[in-house]
């Protein structure tokens, strides 16, 4: 068996959550018969951000990913989505960038340099290290947060919508 890639460990379970999230808005939209517009504005806890944020970090880090390691093109994209049909098309369109990523442009970039500034300061990373240590765990905490949101305003998922 080959070694697991950058793109092995990334890129599909990118997509796979995003889906996933898809599932977890879909069973929301049904638990709340159409009115999710409480949803929408529901967060954990008073200081964190939004439902839509959750989702609209998960797209950005995703790119991040795709531009940085995979080499495709970036794209400035506002978020501005509000509503259950506007976050689906955020997915979509993520799901969609992702799939330009070729399977072997991550090659060999486990020792590159992925610097980038964030916050007003320079991050500095190799390959492996950005997306071991810092992309995919953003990405998953604002999947969980995605998540957690849900369950907290009372939405009947589970352990098994999570993972599957």
């Amino acid at each position: 068996m080959a070694p697991l890639s950058l793109y092995d460990v990334s890129i599909p379970q990118l997509i796979r959550h995003l889906k996933t999230t898809k599932t977890l808005l879909d069973k929301a939209d049904a638990h709340t018969s159409g009115n999710v517009t409480p949803l929408c504005e529901a967060r954990i806890i008073a200081d964190m951000y939004p439902l839509p944020y959750q989702i609209q970090r998960m797209s950005d880090t995703a790119k991040g990913i795709a531009v940085r390691l995979g080499g495709v093109e970036s794209e400035a994209w506002a978020d501005d989505e509000k509503t259950f049909p506007e976050l689906h098309a955020r997915i979509d369109k993520t799901i969609a960038f992702l799939e330009k990523v070729d399977k072997h442009s991550m090659d060999g970039k486990e020792d590159a340099d992925c610097s980038f500034v964030l916050g007003g300061t320079e991050r500095k990373f190799t390959g492996s290290s950005y997306l071991l240590g810092f992309a995919m765990p953003n990405f998953y905490f604002h999947f969980v947060t995605t998540y957690d949101i849900l369950r907290k305003e009372g939405v009947p998922i589970g352990k098994k919508d999570y993972l599957y």
